[in-house]
């Protein structure tokens, strides 16, 4: 626009003063090409070339060279040409800085040289007060006319920075929510370092996560971010309690509590029968966060399916396929931690019960496998009742069981170990056989335990198994051994 203002108020300007100095028409013509004409042939050649690289800065050195030109043709004529070289000095420093108005300087210098040379140099710079009037009005308003590009751009520089700097944001923001799944042990731990991620990129909003299964009134997993309080929590969940049905993908409930609004959008992914809901209380959200929360959404639901994937798998590869204790596998790494604290604190003792099934064959080769499993079910389910919060149960083998106590001094795994004895020990099972009947049994046990208060850390198993073995020799020593 600026462009096309200058060179049709120059064509007037030129025009007019060709009319009240008489000069040869040919003027006149020449300036109708170059000013009307030539400027838009050089934006559709620009548009219809291959090329990607512009024709604006050669265009420009050009003008810069032309206008010096003219500017020996109209004679120097005062503000005309001063419109000329303001032109020449504005549009080539604002577009390149001091580089290009140096080239356009040494450009304008050669269309001067040039000039003078094709036409000679009459000096006349006095014009018509109409002229001189309309020039600087023209050159006002065409500088008003580059403030106003400058300013349309600068704006769209800055929309286009925040916008950028917003995505950059959202972008680091779905590597967080990505890195969660590997940094975090646990589902609970996950979602909460999740929300906590959330409340930093939209502080003045609180958030929360459960899961619900439709067909059911109760939730199944919730949690919060610290901001919500009780009554809240109470409030939200009841509300969610009743949504009887799968909420569709992309789709927001609205629900109003006291002035502020709490949003609830479905995760697209499905956990089991279960179906995520991350929920936004607080002030209404703008459009562009909607969809920005989405792409978050997207990105939180893929970890935490991923994440859910991976217990499983990990829970699996630990567990124990029939009682689903923990395994032998889960056991070595477990020991191997309690020897590396042991080797940092000195006062980290751990201790191992090694529990042994007696009998177990007999019912094999007796009663089925069946009856055996059975048998192996409820000395492991007995043996989880007595343990505490802290000790972990493993299968150690066919018919081994371990038990390791995080203890200082050994006396709670001590006191365990009484407690098996005075339980577990003699407890009679019901079993069921091959043939369909059931069978009574008693669980018999031989139990060894050992400290790292009193053996190396590395022998502590090694020396609960010796000891269970002496205790299984007693026992056979007043029973019939089978086979």
């Amino acid at each position: 626009m600026p462009r096309v203002f200058g060179f049709v108020a120059i064509f007037v300007a030129i025009s007019w003063l060709t009319y009240v100095r008489d000069w040869s028409a040919w003027i006149y013509f020449s300036a109708a090409v170059y000013f009307l004409l030539y400027p838009h042939g050089v934006y559709w050649f620009d548009r219809l070339r291959e090329s990607r690289k512009g024709v604006e800065i050669p265009a420009m050195m050009f003008d810069a060279f032309m206008l010096a030109l003219w500017t020996v043709v109209i004679e120097f004529s005062g503000w005309v040409s001063f419109t000329f070289l303001a032109a020449v000095i504005l549009n080539n420093t604002m577009t390149g800085g001091l580089s290009q108005f140096i080239r356009a300087a040494c450009c304008y210098g050669a269309g001067l040289l040039v000039g003078a040379l094709l036409f000679g140099t009459h000096w006349s710079p006095e014009a018509p007060l109409g002229i001189e009037v309309m020039t600087m009005i023209a050159l006002l308003v065409y500088i008003f006319l580059v403030a106003r590009v400058l300013s349309i751009q600068n704006r769209r520089l800055f929309c286009t920075k925040t916008d950028a700097e917003k995505k950059n944001v959202i972008f680091l923001t779905m590597l967080k929510l990505t890195d969660l799944g590997d940094q975090s042990e646990t589902l609970e731990r996950l979602i909460d370092e999740a929300l906590k991620v959330l409340q930093g990129l939209y502080p003045n909003q609180s958030f929360g996560f459960v899961l619900k299964d439709p067909e059911v009134s109760a939730l199944h997993f919730a949690a919060y971010t610290q901001d919500l309080d009780e009554e809240q929590r109470d409030r939200l969940q009841c509300q969610l309690s009743r949504v009887s049905e799968y909420l569709p993908k992309g789709h927001f409930v609205n629900i109003t509590d006291q002035g502020n609004d709490s949003y609830v959008f479905p995760l697209k992914q499905r956990f089991d029968r279960f179906q995520g809901l991350l929920l936004i209380h607080g002030q209404k959200l703008p459009e562009d966060e909607r969809q920005s929360m989405k792409l978050l959404l997207k990105q939180l639901s893929t970890t935490i399916a991923n994440k859910l994937l991976s217990l499983e798998l990990k829970s699996a590869a630990e567990r124990d396929a029939l009682t689903g204790i923990y395994n032998r596998g889960r056991l070595e790494q477990e020991i191997a931690k309690a020897q590396l604290r042991l080797r940092d604190n000195v006062n980290a003792h751990f201790s191992v019960i090694l529990i042994d099934l007696i009998g177990l064959k007999q019912i094999n080769d007796q009663y089925g496998h069946i009856a055996g499993d059975q048998l192996i079910c409820s000395a492991a389910d007995a043996l989880r009742a007595i343990c505490r919060e802290d000790d972990r149960l493993f299968r150690f083998g066919g018919d081994e069981f371990v038990i390791l106590c995080m203890d200082e001094t050994g006396q709670g795994a001590r006191a365990l170990m009484q407690r098996i004895h005075d339980n577990v020990k003699g407890r009679v099972v019901s079993l069921p056989t091959d043939q369909g009947d059931t069978l009574a049994v008693p669980v018999e046990l031989s139990v060894g335990l050992a400290c790292s208060d009193q053996v190396p850390p590395d022998e502590v198993l090694k020396c609960a198994d010796e000891r269970m073995y002496e205790d299984k020799k007693h026992w056979y020593a007043e029973h019939d051994r089978y086979r």
